[in-house]
């Protein structure tokens, strides 16, 4: 059999008794997870241009699925691009280390767009959300951190995770998913080149495009279109023109008793996730030290190269840029004492005062660091001050990754930071109860995408 094959097997085969209930909890606090984000990016100028550009595209609204935030009815493949590129706009949505990916703003819009066509129960959601995820994070695992030098595995792998939870939404057989992951395979895209001019406007393109891409995969599967079922391994797949060493075993080792969702991070932080262990590494000191701003001589980050190549800009413009930037993030968490979903806003690229701070900040790739990744983030951070006194801390996992975990509670949190603005303490908190009771509920309500209709 083909690796797509093996894993069709698998997600047909799938059922709601067969995932562990720690597993479950994580899928749902995953969906919690992406709404939040979603609805942190509310009235953002970018996330309306990409609703703005779903409506264009879709050419007419209505007869279709929600629009999160919006009254806006569209047709599926367009509120889910419109959903995906909302719940990407921030920063602030879930990650898998080894992979290297974002996964819930690739799979989640579409499981619930399908949720909601086909009424699909809270259990059906929990089973396409956890296939979902286990395929585009295997893939990811398969094509290896030589990809994401050139490839945003978001965008690549997430074509085959949102395939694969799409395909379990719809109910295929095995044939029709192999094919669908298949379809997937030949439009899997998504490039590292706009990050290196500054043009971060269009990373939720990605994920959106992802989604998009996958929904459609399992489409014309469910069609009956024939889709190649060698696409990860054939001598012109994926593989073949994507991935430098590929670790095929990844795709199918453990298949069906180790899920992959139960190793996703969350962000404690609205920044990108290059900038989280150090923020960490950083928030160490400053709560056992006393020094301010104005003390400071010099900080050295000592980092693996990644950190550098994805979140090193040296000196951002905007807010979107200064998500990307180690320097600004570790100045502003020295100048404010914190950095957090609340108070990292514009000021962050304004503040004079940051930005000098910004300039003593230098990222030093560490051979010893750069071993340690993709497995961990390793860092070590170095403050020395003007009075010759010199602090250091090292850090190896993040706030938000397995091996540090944030649970409910602070997932509840999270969410309620990320919505204050535009959710009401009521819609919240009746959205978090949804989550986390999927599983005995009856599937997609009205009020998860436009809380007014409660």
């Amino acid at each position: 059999m083909t690796y797509a094959e093996q894993i069709a097997d698998y997600i047909a085969g799938l059922k709601i008794e067969n995932i562990p209930e720690t597993t479950r909890h994580k899928a749902s606090l995953c969906l919690m997870d992406y709404l939040a984000a979603a609805w942190n990016a509310q009235g953002h100028p970018l996330a309306e241009k990409y609703l703005g550009l779903a409506r264009y595209l879709a050419g007419h609204e209505g007869g279709g699925v929600s629009v999160i935030g919006s009254s806006l009815n569209l047709p599926a493949p367009w509120a889910v691009f419109a959903n995906a590129a909302k719940g990407h706009v921030t920063e602030v949505d879930d990650g898998h280390r080894t992979s290297i990916m974002h996964i819930g703003t690739v799979v989640i819009p579409v499981v619930l767009a399908l949720a909601e066509q086909r009424k699909l129960s809270g259990a059906q959601i929990l089973e396409a959300i956890v296939c979902g995820y286990d395929v585009a994070i295997r893939s990811g695992e398969c094509f290896g951190p030589e990809h994401y030098g050139i490839f945003h595995t978001t965008a690549t792998a997430g074509t085959f995770g949102a395939a694969a939870a799409a395909a379990k939404a719809l109910g295929l057989e095995p044939k029709a998913i192999a094919w669908a992951l298949g379809h997937a395979g030949t439009q899997a895209a998504g490039l590292w080149q706009f990050l290196n001019e500054n043009a971060v406007q269009a990373k939720p393109f990605h994920p959106a495009k992802a989604a998009l891409n996958g929904m459609l995969a399992a489409a014309l599967a469910e069609s009956g279109i024939e889709g190649a079922v060698e696409i990860y391994e054939g001598k012109k797949g994926f593989c073949a023109i994507a991935a430098k060493n590929p670790q095929y075993h990844a795709l199918v080792s453990n298949l069906g008793s180790n899920f992959k969702i139960d190793e996703v991070n969350f962000k404690g932080y609205p920044t990108c996730g290059q900038t989280h262990s150090m923020l960490d590494a950083m928030a160490a000191i400053l709560s056992r030290e006393q020094f301010s701003a104005t003390d400071v001589a010099e900080v050295e980050a000592r980092v693996y190269q990644r950190a550098v190549d994805i979140a090193g800009i040296p000196e951002p413009t905007t807010l979107e840029e200064a998500k990307f930037s180690n320097q600004c993030c570790l100045a502003f968490m020295i100048a404010k004492g914190s950095l957090s979903f609340l108070n990292f806003t514009e000021e962050a690229v304004r503040d004079n005062d940051i930005r000098a701070l910004m300039r003593k900040i230098h990222l030093v790739v560490d051979p010893e660091m750069d071993a340690g990744f993709p497995a961990a983030r390793p860092c070590r951070i170095i403050v020395r001050l003007k009075d010759g006194r010199t602090f250091s801390q090292d850090n190896k996992y993040r706030k938000g990754d397995p091996e540090n975990p944030m649970d409910a509670m602070a997932m509840q949190e999270k969410f309620a930071q990320l919505s204050s603005e535009s959710l009401t303490p009521q819609q919240r908190s009746r959205i978090a109860d949804w989550c986390l009771g999927l599983e005995s509920v009856s599937g997609a309500q009205p009020w998860i995408f436009e809380p007014d209709k409660a």
